[in-house]
């Protein structure tokens, strides 16, 4: 009886580590084929969104975390690639996914009244090329 106790307990570690270590590779693989980037919501009088200017490349997915750090709520758009969050609570993360079709500087801005400041709150992101992008590999 014992030797079958022995045997359920190392199963059982080895299809929990298993576990543990298929999810971390899926997700190490998942990164690694689209850029993530971390944005951080503060209202303009407390630093703006940090940082103010993104850069990702054409044709490769973004993974995009917006994380609220203050004590009122944001709102995330960008139009232009039709990305939006509604409201982004204090403390809150939110994680949202584009691919990028074309070239050029794009605005994002927040969208939730957060102080008077609200309309000075903008950022955005730029798109770099083919062309680009093999110059900023070397």
């Amino acid at each position: 009886m014992r030797r079958n106790e022995a045997l359920a307990v190392i199963l059982t570690l080895l299809a929990t580590v298993g576990t543990v270590v298929g999810a971390l590779w899926y997700e190490h693989h998942r990164n690694e084929t689209m850029q993530v980037v971390e944005l951080l919501a503060n209202s303009p009088l407390n630093g703006n969104w940090s940082p103010a200017a993104l850069e990702v490349a054409r044709g490769k997915p973004v993974r995009l975390k917006i994380r609220n750090r203050e004590t009122v709520a944001h709102g995330f758009s960008l139009p232009d690639f039709n990305v939006g969050v509604t409201e982004i609570k204090p403390g809150q993360v939110f994680v949202v996914e584009f691919t990028p079709d074309r070239t050029g500087s794009f605005p994002f801005y927040c969208t939730v009244w957060c102080s008077r400041e609200h309309m000075a709150m903008t950022g955005r992101i730029v798109v770099r090329g083919p062309l680009a992008q093999a110059a900023h590999a070397q």
